[in-house]
Protein backbone atom coordinates (compact mmCIF):
# COMPACT_ATOMS: atom_id res chain seq x y z
CA UNK A 1 0.00 0.00 0.00
CA UNK A 2 3.20 2.32 0.91
CA UNK A 3 4.47 1.53 -2.12
CA UNK A 4 1.49 2.30 -4.54
CA UNK A 5 1.07 5.64 -2.73
CA UNK A 6 4.53 6.66 -3.59
CA UNK A 7 3.87 5.68 -6.70
CA UNK A 8 1.01 8.19 -7.37
CA UNK A 9 2.88 10.93 -5.07
CA UNK A 10 5.68 10.66 -7.74
CA UNK A 11 3.63 10.66 -10.64
CA UNK A 12 1.02 13.30 -9.92
CA UNK A 13 4.30 15.52 -9.21
CA UNK A 14 5.89 14.00 -12.46
CA UNK A 15 2.94 15.61 -14.29
CA UNK A 16 2.77 18.62 -12.40
CA UNK A 17 6.10 19.85 -13.22
CA UNK A 18 5.82 18.88 -17.36
CA UNK A 19 2.10 20.40 -17.59
CA UNK A 20 1.86 24.04 -19.16
CA UNK A 21 1.56 26.97 -16.87
CA UNK A 22 -0.24 30.15 -18.12
CA UNK A 23 -1.55 33.07 -16.96
CA UNK A 24 -4.42 35.06 -18.49
CA UNK A 25 -4.54 39.42 -18.19
CA UNK A 26 -5.90 42.05 -20.12
CA UNK A 27 -4.32 44.04 -22.63
CA UNK A 28 -6.18 46.78 -25.57
CA UNK A 29 -3.40 47.24 -28.59
CA UNK A 30 -5.97 49.63 -30.41
CA UNK A 31 -5.88 51.51 -26.98
CA UNK A 32 -2.26 51.11 -27.57
CA UNK A 33 -1.33 52.41 -30.60
CA UNK A 34 -3.50 55.67 -30.00
CA UNK A 35 -1.94 56.57 -26.76
CA UNK A 36 1.97 55.56 -27.63
CA UNK A 37 1.22 57.11 -31.26
CA UNK A 38 2.73 54.43 -32.65
CA UNK A 39 0.80 55.60 -36.44
CA UNK A 40 3.19 58.24 -36.27
CA UNK A 41 6.46 56.52 -35.50
CA UNK A 42 9.40 58.63 -34.89
CA UNK A 43 9.35 56.79 -30.55
CA UNK A 44 12.51 55.38 -30.20
CA UNK A 45 11.78 54.19 -26.56
CA UNK A 46 8.25 52.42 -25.39
CA UNK A 47 7.10 50.94 -22.60
CA UNK A 48 5.06 47.79 -22.03
CA UNK A 49 3.19 47.06 -18.80
CA UNK A 50 2.34 43.40 -19.01
CA UNK A 51 2.81 40.71 -16.47
CA UNK A 52 5.28 37.72 -16.11
CA UNK A 53 4.03 33.83 -15.79
CA UNK A 54 3.49 34.33 -12.05
CA UNK A 55 0.84 37.52 -12.42
CA UNK A 56 3.36 39.96 -11.06
CA UNK A 57 3.18 43.23 -13.25
CA UNK A 58 6.03 44.22 -15.07
CA UNK A 59 7.29 46.89 -17.09
CA UNK A 60 9.13 46.27 -20.32
CA UNK A 61 11.10 49.21 -21.91
CA UNK A 62 11.49 47.89 -25.36
CA UNK A 63 12.77 49.60 -28.79
CA UNK A 64 10.41 50.50 -31.88
CA UNK A 65 11.43 48.15 -34.56
CA UNK A 66 9.11 48.98 -36.88
CA UNK A 67 10.17 49.99 -40.23
CA UNK A 68 8.06 52.50 -41.88
CA UNK A 69 6.47 49.96 -44.54
CA UNK A 70 5.35 47.45 -41.10
CA UNK A 71 4.11 50.47 -39.56
CA UNK A 72 1.53 51.19 -43.01
CA UNK A 73 0.63 48.22 -43.10
CA UNK A 74 -0.07 48.59 -39.28
CA UNK A 75 2.36 45.97 -37.86
CA UNK A 76 4.57 47.23 -35.06
CA UNK A 77 7.47 45.52 -33.90
CA UNK A 78 9.29 45.96 -30.74
CA UNK A 79 12.38 44.22 -28.54
CA UNK A 80 13.66 45.10 -25.43
CA UNK A 81 13.92 44.03 -21.82
CA UNK A 82 12.38 44.25 -18.30
CA UNK A 83 13.12 47.11 -16.29
CA UNK A 84 15.28 45.04 -13.80
CA UNK A 85 16.78 43.62 -16.92
CA UNK A 86 16.35 39.83 -15.87
CA UNK A 87 13.66 39.27 -19.18
CA UNK A 88 14.56 39.92 -22.52
CA UNK A 89 11.35 40.68 -24.14
CA UNK A 90 10.51 40.58 -28.30
CA UNK A 91 7.06 41.56 -28.97
CA UNK A 92 4.28 42.15 -32.27
CA UNK A 93 1.06 43.82 -32.70
CA UNK A 94 -0.72 43.11 -36.10
CA UNK A 95 -3.99 42.56 -37.08
CA UNK A 96 -5.08 43.99 -33.43
CA UNK A 97 -3.27 41.61 -31.71
CA UNK A 98 -0.66 41.37 -29.46
CA UNK A 99 1.84 38.57 -29.86
CA UNK A 100 5.51 37.91 -28.46
CA UNK A 101 8.06 36.17 -26.39
CA UNK A 102 9.91 36.77 -23.17
CA UNK A 103 13.27 34.82 -22.23
CA UNK A 104 13.78 34.66 -18.42
CA UNK A 105 17.03 32.40 -16.96
CA UNK A 106 17.30 30.39 -19.82
CA UNK A 107 13.17 29.58 -20.19
CA UNK A 108 10.97 31.39 -22.66
CA UNK A 109 7.05 32.10 -22.04
CA UNK A 110 4.92 32.53 -24.90
CA UNK A 111 2.28 35.67 -25.01
CA UNK A 112 -0.51 35.07 -27.41
CA UNK A 113 -4.38 35.92 -27.74
CA UNK A 114 -6.27 33.42 -25.02
CA UNK A 115 -8.72 32.46 -28.19
CA UNK A 116 -8.39 33.08 -32.35
CA UNK A 117 -10.09 35.83 -32.62
CA UNK A 118 -10.22 37.64 -28.99
CA UNK A 119 -7.97 40.99 -29.35
CA UNK A 120 -8.46 42.43 -25.92
CA UNK A 121 -7.60 38.76 -23.47
CA UNK A 122 -4.58 37.41 -23.40
CA UNK A 123 -2.38 34.69 -21.82
CA UNK A 124 1.20 34.10 -21.02
CA UNK A 125 2.70 30.40 -21.27
CA UNK A 126 5.07 28.38 -20.97
CA UNK A 127 5.50 25.43 -23.13
CA UNK A 128 6.74 21.73 -22.18
CA UNK A 129 7.93 21.40 -25.39
CA UNK A 130 12.35 21.78 -24.94
CA UNK A 131 14.51 23.28 -27.70
CA UNK A 132 12.54 27.05 -28.06
CA UNK A 133 14.46 29.98 -27.53
CA UNK A 134 12.75 33.63 -27.53
CA UNK A 135 14.72 36.25 -28.51
CA UNK A 136 18.59 37.02 -28.55
CA UNK A 137 20.82 36.93 -25.39
CA UNK A 138 23.63 39.00 -26.95
CA UNK A 139 21.22 41.78 -28.14
CA UNK A 140 21.98 45.23 -26.96
CA UNK A 141 19.00 47.51 -26.34
CA UNK A 142 20.46 50.78 -26.89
Amino acid sequence: MKNILIFLLFTLFCNASGQSRSFTFNFNPKKFIKENKLTEGGRKEIFFNLYDINGKETKFITADRTTEALRKEQVYSFKGKSEDGKKLITLTIASGKLTGAYMENGLSYFIEPLEKNCKKKYRIYTSPEKGFQVGQPDDVIR
